[in-house]
């Protein structure tokens, strides 16, 4: 158990789920690109691997942030 106050307090290795999915993404595409088409199918399919990641993380985070709440300007009295 960590002492109040320590600078880890309340921070999570969430991150660390987020970086292995995009270097899994990323090299697992690029590893098939190198297979379909060489140096050129690798460079290309890393950017599709990071797209991939990219949407992915849009979408996870639309779906746990629950609906949206607009919130509109007071109106103003004049």
């Amino acid at each position: 158990m960590r002492p109040a106050g320590h600078p880890r307090e309340g921070r999570s290795p969430a991150w660390l789920l987020s970086a292995v999915t995009v270097t899994a993404l990323a090299g697992g595409y690029g590893w098939l690109g190198t297979v379909v088409a060489g140096m050129a199918g690798a460079g290309v399919g890393g950017l599709v691997g990071l797209a991939v990641s990219g949407l992915i993380h849009l979408l996870v985070h639309r779906a746990v942030s629950g609906p949206s709440t607009t919130r509109q300007a007071p109106a103003s009295e004049d």
